[in-house]
């Protein structure tokens, strides 16, 4: 009611006065909406472009740069840039990581070594002159060495350590401590590395297991194996940590087919009666990984899907089922869920693809 208060005011005075009055509100109301127009579109910028992880992801947005000095990406219309700010993905310097793990019988000698090429703009020299140290949440990490293109950092872990907490493996998280945050590697997953209690063949560490990390406010990773490998066998691993070393092992993860090898890569049909009744046929990357031991539930667009077989390798048939509430008016669309389901874990796997219930 005050705003109504307030116009109603103005719409008296405007009676009373010229229509050069008239002209200077509207001309100040365009200013106005102008002014608001252009903030909504910076911060809306500013959004899309700290959404960005690499340099990268960063530069391939219009109005996106990189921030070497500060890890992140920013709205390159933004006036207190740094000379360390990349604007095209050809000058981002490339962070990879190369592991070493030699084995004796008491421990785990680990050497973690992050490579920096494509170096133009002379970050490396940057880095050496910056305080920086390796570090870990669940292990001791050194840093040994800043040389040439290479950050290495080193580690030890007792065999004994398998035997004490009853595991064939564990996955450690490693980063690079940097300035305030934490330098950006170009592939998420090299910041996590997997022992084992025995030494392992490299072509056989992740055979017959799926993985995927990704950061979304915070550093995600997940892992399955079926029991047909033979480093760690049966495993499944859900970890989120934080650069501030906090990190948990959850119980349910949801991914939302942002993983090449944990994803839903096609659904078939995508329409259907809303009486149900359609055969639904989902292709899922890895599938008879995740459905070892587990139980396999599907829903459609938020109804159950009944019946899920395992059709093929990769494949589940359901049937679509009718809603219990009758009185539906608006025929539904969404995604397609696949849930597996151990004892101790659940892992929901959401299609890109979008599924549309017919009326008729």
């Amino acid at each position: 009611m005050a705003n109504c208060k307030k116009y109603g005011k103005k719409k008296n005075y405007l009676n009373h006065n010229s229509k050069n009055g008239l002209l200077l509100l509207i001309y100040t109301m365009a200013l106005i909406f102008e002014s608001h127009g252009t903030t909504l579109g910076t911060e809306l910028n500013n959004e899309i472009c700290s959404a960005a992880w690499t340099c990268t992801k960063c530069t391939m947005k219009a109005h996106c740069a990189w921030s070497l000095g500060y890890q992140k990406c920013v709205d390159n219309n933004r006036s207190n840039l740094s000379n360390f700010t990349i604007y095209s993905k050809e000058k981002c310097p490339r962070l990879s990581v190369v592991t070493k793990q030699e084995y004796n019988d008491e421990l785990i000698s680990l050497q973690y070594i992050v490579k920096v090429s494509n170096d133009e703009v002379g970050f490396m020299n940057y880095l050496k002159e910056s305080n920086l140290y390796c570090n870990s949440t669940t292990i001791d990490v050194h840093t040994k060495i800043i040389k040439n293109d290479e950050i290495i950092c080193s580690a030890n872990i007792l065999i004994t350590h398998f035997k004490l907490h009853s595991v064939q493996s564990f996955t450690a998280f490693i980063y690079i401590k940097f300035r305030s945050g934490v330098l950006h590697l170009d592939n998420i997953a090299d910041h996590y590395v997997t022992f084992y209690e025995h030494e392992c063949a490299e072509n056989k560490k992740d055979e017959n297991c799926a993985t995927c990390a990704w950061n979304e406010h915070c550093f995600a990773f997940v892992r399955f194996c079926s029991s047909r490998n033979s480093c760690e066998g049966h495993n499944e691993l859900f970890l989120w940590h934080f650069d501030n070393g906090k990190s948990w092992n959850s119980k349910t993860r949801e991914v939302n087919n942002q993983c090449a090898e944990i994803n839903v890569t096609s659904v078939d049909p995508l329409s259907g009666t809303i009486a149900g009744g359609t055969t639904i046929t989902i292709t899922v990357k890895n599938h008879l990984i995740f459905e070892e031991n587990r139980t396999v539930m599907v829903t459609v667009a938020g109804m159950v899907c009944a019946d899920p077989r395992t059709s093929g390798p990769e494949t589940i048939t359901c049937i679509t089922t009718p809603p219990s509430d009758d009185t539906i008016y608006i025929a539904p669309s969404g995604p397609v869920l696949v849930k597996y389901t151990s004892h101790e874990r659940e892992l929901i796997i959401e299609s890109s693809q979008k599924f549309h219930y017919l009326l008729r």
